[in-house]
């Protein structure tokens, strides 16, 4: 079953959108196990991942809380979550389950000592929602973790029109859809009016002149599309020219591409 919050949904989820998610994933392994283990996490905790799409941060979750631990990864995508499942079960991961939910609704787990959600709340009409489930889902002590985009902070060397062009549309998209693509800037606001405590923030953004940020550009872009053409954004002709050009920038040896300014922020339930 598609539900009205998966329709709104503005980046094409299934199997292409966990191919887009697994490579930003991998670009962002080392600064997302840096902040997880700077915010507490530790062998043998609860871990909720909120928001967790194809499992790739849920896997290192349960890497790093070991068989003695839990994670508990939820989701509104069921094609993701099939595939997610299917490799916890190739690569004998049993301390980890995957929920089929929509996080701003109860969630199906109490008590646990840290909560992680990347860009999630980015998607929410109302964020504040996915709090109150965090706060709700943590033991006192427990630590909600958060990781999320400010699109406006993206950059390209040299200058990039269609780059340019392709995040102008992606933001308005967003927009439409009743998200924020800059809500990053504002996350340990959000943190604090929830009610978490001991709230810290800081920012990351890699970027690359081969591959890596590279990619995520053109998948991204790719993956938008039919959202765009359906609020009438863009039309099919209008995004493959945009396309071959971000395509035809990123062959040049010179050029440089970011992925959006990333913020994160943590803080605990008092």
């Amino acid at each position: 079953m598609v539900t009205k919050a998966l329709k709104s949904y503005p980046i094409k989820g299934g199997a292409q959108g966990r191919n887009r998610l697994s490579v930003i994933a991998r670009i962002l392994e080392p600064t997302t196990e840096a902040l997880l283990r700077r915010a507490g996490l530790r062998k043998g905790i609860a871990v909720v991942d909120a928001g967790c799409g194809g499992g790739d941060v849920t896997f290192t979750l349960a890497r790093l809380v070991g068989r003695d631990g839990h994670v508990t990864a939820i989701d509104l995508d069921e094609e993701k979550l099939t595939l997610a499942r299917a490799e916890a079960e190739t690569r004998a991961i049993t301390h980890v389950k995957f929920e089929a939910g929509d996080v701003t609704a109860p969630w199906p787990v109490k008590n646990a000592d840290m909560v992680f959600a990347r860009f999630i709340l980015t998607h929410l009409p109302d964020p504040r929602v996915l709090l109150r489930e965090a706060m709700a889902a943590l033991k006192p002590g427990g630590v909600i973790v958060v990781e999320d985009i400010d699109l406006s902070g993206r950059f390209s060397y040299p200058e990039c029109a269609s780059l340019d062009t392709a995040a102008e549309l992606y933001m308005t998209l967003s927009r439409r859809r009743g998200g924020d693509p800059t809500i990053g800037r504002r996350l340990s606001l959000l943190l604090e009016e929830a009610g978490f405590d001991q709230v810290e923030t800081t920012v990351v953004q890699p970027f690359s002149r081969k591959n890596g940020a590279k990619d995520v550009a053109v998948l991204t872009f790719a993956a938008v599309a039919d959202g765009l053409k359906a609020e009438g954004l863009a039309n099919a002709e209008e995004i493959a020219w945009i396309s071959r050009d971000i395509e035809e920038f990123n062959r040049r040896p010179d050029s440089i591409v970011s992925l959006p300014r990333i913020f994160q922020a943590w803080g605990r339930k008092v």
